[in-house]
């Protein structure tokens, strides 16, 4: 089953502009710098509104290019084994890392609110949440940009069976897909905004890529 050139086309530009958009919103998202538990608290209640409406816009835009990724699949073909892995092995990343942005966005900034003046027994204890919290995160954001990264190395297999410069592509998505799935597992990367900024812009290069062949009907 195929979609229609005109759906292909429209997935393509969507593709497209939630990828660049995914990288600008990453590059406003806040970061706590304060040296102790009790001024993280007071940055915690000052960045809740940016927090939740960037994280609520890294979530919406991730679905959307879910959605393009599975028009690209449906396009390309459900028969074929690595296309069907790379929606499943994608899709589980989705929904881990919409986790790990929930927890990120909401969780977290909630945690800091519970106790309007807090003593110094509160603080020790809300320390351990938000410590807790930024556990959680870590662990569901590390298995969502795995699994993403799956996905995409799954479905640039396949594209290597092309010519041309979808078989660029392809080899530019092994890379998108090998790099951060390897540093995650082997710990030589974590992921802190910086190092999120990095996968974001690496899967965004790919996922324009795919969108110019959705434009220009090469899938």
């Amino acid at each position: 089953m195929q979609t229609s050139d005109h759906h292909a086309r429209l997935a393509g530009i969507v593709l497209t502009v939630a990828s660049l958009l995914s990288v600008l919103a990453m590059a406003h998202h806040p970061t706590l710098t304060a040296p102790d538990i009790a001024q993280a608290l007071q940055q915690l209640k000052d960045l809740a509104q940016l927090s939740g409406w960037v994280h609520g816009i890294l979530i919406g835009l991730m679905l959307l290019v879910f959605w393009c990724l599975t028009e690209y699949s449906l396009r390309r073909g459900f028969e074929k084994p690595m296309v069907r892995a790379g929606l499943i092995f994608y899709g589980a990343g989705v929904v881990a890392m919409t986790g790990a942005a929930a927890v990120s966005g909401w969780l977290t900034p909630q945690v800091g609110m519970l106790v309007p003046t807090p003593n110094d027994q509160d603080l020790h204890l809300l320390a351990i949440l938000i410590n807790f919290s930024y556990s959680m995160n870590q662990v569901m954001a590390n298995l969502g940009a795995v699994a993403m990264s799956a996905g995409i190395l799954a479905w640039s297999v396949g594209l290597m069976h092309d010519k041309g410069w979808t078989r660029w592509v392809g080899i530019l998505g092994i890379v998108a897909g090998l790099a951060p799935a390897l540093s995650l597992i082997s710990g030589s990367m974590h992921l802190d905004v910086h190092h999120m900024m990095a996968v974001v812009v690496l899967q965004g290069a790919w996922n324009i890529g795919i969108g110019a062949l959705l434009m220009a009907n090469r899938v």
